[in-house]
């Protein structure tokens, strides 16, 4: 926005949390951060920079959405650029968050790398600015940064096959943040993530579960579709296929309310072959039907 091989990313909510695309089989991880506190006051029309970053961003959104990273880089990576010189560092630290996943989507590692670079060194005082702005919004702001800092760094290590890196790096966030936050859920997500890949089925069904429940409460239907395909193929795992099942439909749907026609294809593809596990011959040709008929659309 899952388990072995390739990965491919994804994106999240209504500009401030949808993320992510994730396969069974390719994870996909787009955290959609938004924007954080703005620097106009209440009521106050935005400046002009902000408001061409919050177009470049939004632009950058729809192109990831559409299967397009290439363009979703040059559009966010603008997005960024324009926050810095607005002067608006923890908005910038957070487009690069995103600038970093559709570069890995791009299939650009050292890019994604690099960018992860310059957000953790951009941080710290991202957070002094968000910390120095009035209101607990802004103070979850700064705490919030930090967990997706070290959210991105364990995404990338899980890519690298570096397990116990990744596991460290979200054991290490400890802070507490608000329940309409998008991190505790994608946290847990990316630790289910990382159970799957070391083999530890049980827990990564259960972590996977407790993300489910995290990112509906913080309304992140793409990283909650995300967490259902998690659960899917842990259950795939313990040839528990009619419960697979049920998680890659839960997921389906969360994907339509997104227009994620890409990630549903794939998914419907998935419960073609697990219908077939279960001898419904019916349904497994109704999935693959569906699924062309997204994919023609490409």
């Amino acid at each position: 926005m899952a388990g072995v091989g390739k990965r491919r990313p994804y994106i999240s909510v209504e500009l401030l949390r949808r993320i992510t695309w994730t396969t069974i089989l390719h994870r996909v991880a787009w955290p959609a951060l938004g924007l954080l506190a703005g620097c106009a006051a209440p009521g106050d029309a935005p400046p002009p920079r902000a408001r061409a970053a919050t177009q470049q961003a939004r632009a950058g959104e729809a192109a990831y959405l559409v299967g397009h990273p290439a363009e979703a880089v040059s559009a966010l990576s603008e997005a960024v650029r324009l926050h810095l010189a607005a002067g608006d560092l923890p908005r910038a630290a957070h487009g690069l968050v995103n600038l970093a996943l559709a570069q890995r989507a791009a299939g650009d590692a050292a890019g994604a790398a690099g960018t992860a670079a310059r957000l953790r060194e951009l941080a710290p005082a991202a957070r002094q600015q968000a910390g120095e702005r009035a209101g607990k919004k802004n103070e979850a702001a700064g705490l919030e940064l930090g967990a997706a800092t070290a959210w991105l760094d364990a995404l990338l290590a899980l890519d690298r096959g570096e397990t116990a890196t990744a596991a460290s790096l979200l054991v290490a966030v400890t802070v507490t943040l608000p329940a309409a936050s998008p991190w505790p859920g994608r946290i847990a997500t990316l630790r289910a993530d990382v159970a799957l890949a070391e083999g530890r089925t049980a827990d990564a069904l259960a972590l996977a579960r407790t993300g489910v429940a995290a990112c509906a409460a913080a309304r992140d239907r793409s990283e909650e579709a995300r967490a259902h395909r998690l659960m899917a193929g842990a259950h795939m795992r313990l040839a528990q296929w009619s419960e697979a099942r049920a998680s890659l439909l839960a997921a389906v749907r969360l994907e339509e309310t997104l227009g994620a026609g890409e990630r549903m294809a794939r998914d419907l593809e998935q419960l073609a072959a697990i219908a077939e596990k279960l001898g419904d011959a019916a349904a497994a040709q109704l999935y693959a039907a569906r699924a062309r008929a997204i994919g023609s659309a490409r």
